[in-house]
């Protein structure tokens, strides 16, 4: 009996040094004192000069791995640049590999606006670029691509959205640079084939190198008012109601509603 006791006693002694709490090998696995430690780095660590601020931390498992991720989000607290993505993650060894998102450059809401698709390669992180901000009238949005492997990360594919072409056409990007506030810009076309020329009129509004206070003009003094702020206005070929379509910015088409009385999104 006392020697059987003594067996069982030192079975459970051996399989201590053998195999580890279960609480400690999930911590090992899950890379929680990693995570721990990278976090604690990042309160310590002073921001780079040319680094905006961090403004938050989110640790969330993206990719269902049983390791979290920490998902930063840097921003200067104003509205004049989107924030900078970066991302640490955990490979198999527990080891913090920093990653920064650079081609996610005009993702607004930060991670907010950031989706995920789990595929057999591995996760797909992707967003839609606006460039805004600062006189910035360059007219591009572009949907750009990583992959997460869970040991990796780079970048998949990034592709920009393709205009619809326009007959006739005008943009803030065909301002001079630095144009003052309240430039006027005018397209004249026949919208309605009825012989007579329309005019489209804009204010240039710089703080978002955008287009202000458009409305169309007709012959015999009518106005149409435009409730939109455009970086590109264009006639388009097709025609609804007898009026041209207009394309505003890439892709955006409105067509003349002759109950309202406006151009509406088509």
């Amino acid at each position: 009996m006392i020697k059987h006791i003594i067996k069982i006693f030192l079975s459970i002694i051996i399989s201590g040094f053998i195999y580890p709490a279960k609480s400690d090998f999930l911590a090992n696995k899950e890379c929680k004192e990693s995570i721990k430690n990278e976090l604690k780095n990042l309160t310590i660590k002073k921001t780079k000069k040319r680094k905006f601020p961090i403004w938050s931390k989110d640790v969330l498992d993206i990719n269902n791995d049983k390791k979290k991720e920490i998902l930063i989000t840097r921003t200067d607290g104003g509205n004049s640049n989107a924030p900078d993505l970066e991302m640490i993650f955990f490979n198999s060894k527990c080891i913090g590999k920093k990653y920064e998102f650079n081609e996610f450059t005009g993702v607004w809401n930060g991670w907010e606006g950031i989706n995920f698709k789990t595929t057999n390669k591995g996760l797909i992180i992707y967003a839609t670029n606006h460039h805004e901000g600062f006189f910035n009238t360059e007219l591009k949005v572009n949907k750009v691509e990583y992959l997460f492997s869970g040991e990796n990360l780079y970048l998949l594919s990034n592709r920009n959205q393709k205009e619809i072409k326009a007959i006739s056409e005008i943009r803030t990007s065909n301002l001079k640079f630095n144009a003052p506030h309240y430039t006027k810009t005018s397209l004249i076309y026949d919208l309605n084939n009825d012989k007579e020329e329309e005019t489209i009129s804009c204010t240039y509004w710089d703080r978002w190198g955008r287009f202000n206070k458009c409305f169309i003009q007709s012959e015999n003094n009518y106005k149409i008012e435009m409730n939109f702020n455009p970086k590109r206005i264009g006639v388009l070929k097709n025609k609804k109601n007898g009026w041209h379509l207009l394309v505003i910015d890439i892709n955006e088409k409105y067509f003349y509603n002759p109950n309202s009385k406006k151009y509406e999104k088509l």
